[in-house]
């Protein structure tokens, strides 16, 4: 990928972030964390679960 177009990317990705609610905000940042903590975990499907948690207790 050129990085023009990496460059685009980002910024595609930084407008999506900045249209979404605060609430919304909080819980990508929390998906992208988990996402980074369980990068390297041997059994992957732990991930799924704590999104769903995240997104249970965010929604309380």
């Amino acid at each position: 990928m050129s990085k023009e177009r990496a460059m685009n990317a980002q910024e595609t990705a930084k407008e999506i972030l900045n249209k979404l609610s605060p609430e919304a905000r909080i819980l990508a940042k929390r998906v992208l964390e988990l996402e980074r903590e369980y990068l390297h975990v041997k059994t992957p499907t732990l991930l799924t679960n704590k999104i769903i948690e995240a997104a249970k207790e965010h929604a309380k």
